[in-house]
């Protein structure tokens, strides 16, 4: 059985991508929230949620191991589900921008990151922000977030700005900082 991944092997793509090449598929549904984990299932990368305690530092990582991806997170660490679905999309990242383009499944890759990848700040580097924001636009598809903040607006018209991102956080389960950010990086002005 040819795993779905190979799909994006030799190319870089962008969240963009992957959503429109899933929402193509008959066999998947594409709906609110994003499912992050029916994502790597679906396409057949593996998936480990087990306590490591040589690793308890981590909140997550991707790994190649025999010519397979597999995203671990650490449920130790990662314990809210806006998290836990933050850190899978990101490791997602990895692969789509790091992993398969250069189609580095013949070598035994790691990257790992912890608390300090995610920070918005000068202590993270180029493919740490490049996987932050893959994560954040395939969870908070930019049309999507069009298409909800106007329903939004239109149902609730007295809603304050923060009542509004904690409405939309809640529609994507994302943090409200996430949705927050993606707004803001939108140039989305409530």
């Amino acid at each position: 059985m040819e795993k779905k991944y190979t799909t994006f092997l030799n190319k870089t793509t962008s969240a963009y991508d992957l959503l429109k090449y899933l929402g193509s598929q008959s066999d998947f549904s594409l709906k609110l929230p994003i499912d992050i984990e029916g994502i790597i299932k679906y396409l057949n990368i593996k998936l480990s949620k087990n306590p490591n305690f040589k690793k308890i530092k981590l909140d997550g990582m991707i790994t190649v191991k025999n010519q397979e991806p597999e995203i671990w997170i650490n449920p130790m660490k990662t314990q809210f589900e806006e998290r836990i679905r933050f850190t899978l999309a990101h490791e997602l990242g990895h692969f789509m921008l790091h992993i398969a383009p250069d189609n580095n499944l013949g070598k035994d890759i790691s990257i790992e990151d912890n608390e300090v990848s995610y920070n918005r700040d000068d202590n993270w580097n180029h493919i740490e922000m490049e996987a932050n924001n893959f994560a954040s636009q395939l969870l908070m598809p930019s049309s999507m977030i069009i298409e909800e903040t106007k329903k939004t607006l239109q149902e609730n018209p007295n809603l304050s700005k923060d009542e509004i991102v904690e409405k939309l956080a809640s529609i994507f389960a994302v943090s409200n900082l996430a949705m927050k950010y993606r707004l803001k990086k939108m140039g989305v002005n409530i």
